[in-house]
């Protein structure tokens, strides 16, 4: 009875444990569940929030992501305004150039007709040197002539002279005349060999200063022709020289030209 009433003690106390215990592990799980419930409800919060935070990001990378397009159209703006700014700059750096070529080829012009009108001056100088030189010698011939002409009428004068005082000889002494009469006619043909000769060597002097002169004149021709014909081809040369350099200054031009048209 005793043992019956023991085991059933003990029963009673097993089964209350046993109770205790469902009702712990009830409670517990109770517990757990509210605790999942709890985390889960922690976890969706914290998920929203990382969606609130990741909308929030994308509502941020979206509104930057606009800032930037306006920037690039900004800058894309800016740089057509710059392109169109440069293109203005280097048309305006194009007509400079252009502008200062033509100045160049107008010097270059001005400096021609300089060059020319100087050489034509240095002609002109040249050939008044020469007209005064030729007016020179011609006057020194006159005066040449001048002295010839007087020699000749001082030697007439002294035959003159001579003759008066030989007629006056013979007046005083016709004797001695006669008798020297021979003597003086052999005298004076003697002297008019002389005369003759000397006047046969003055024509020969003067036929020889007269050839010479027209060979020195000849020469003088020459020499100008020579110096004329080189100018011409000088000119000629300088005139080849300056069309190369405007065809050059041309051709550089439409270079340049072509050049910038493709760059544009």
């Amino acid at each position: 009875m005793t043992k019956k009433k023991k085991r059933k003690k003990r029963t009673n106390k097993l089964g209350i444990i046993n109770k205790v215990y469902e009702d712990f592990k009830n409670r517990q799980k109770i517990k757990e569940k509210k605790e999942l419930k709890f985390r889960e409800e922690q976890l969706k919060k914290e998920q929203e929030k990382i969606r609130l935070k990741e909308e929030k990001l994308r509502l941020k990378e979206k509104e930057q992501k606009r800032k930037d397009e306006e920037i690039k159209l900004k800058e894309q703006e800016q740089r057509l305004k710059d392109d169109e700014q440069r293109k203005k700059g280097e048309e305006i750096k194009f007509k400079e150039k252009e502008q200062k070529l033509k100045e160049k080829e107008q010097k270059l012009k001005d400096e021609e007709q300089r060059l020319k009108e100087e050489e034509q001056r240095r002609k002109d100088e040249e050939i008044k040197f020469k007209n005064k030189e030729i007016r020179l010698k011609e006057k020194e011939q006159r005066k040449k002539d001048v002295e010839i002409k007087f020699k000749d009428e001082e030697q007439n004068r002294k035959n003159v002279d001579l003759k008066l005082r030989e007629e006056e000889q013979g007046r005083k002494d016709q004797k001695e005349q006669r008798r020297k009469y021979k003597e003086q006619k052999l005298k004076k043909q003697e002297e008019q060999k002389i005369k003759e000769h000397e006047d046969l060597k003055l024509k020969e002097w003067e036929s020889k200063f007269d050839h010479e002169q027209k060979l020195q004149e000849e020469e003088e021709m020459l020499k100008i022709e020579r110096l004329t014909r080189k100018e011409q081809e000088e000119l000629r040369l300088k005139d080849q020289e300056e069309e190369q350099l405007k065809e050059d200054l041309s051709t550089r031009l439409e270079t340049f030209k072509i050049k910038d048209t493709k760059k544009n």
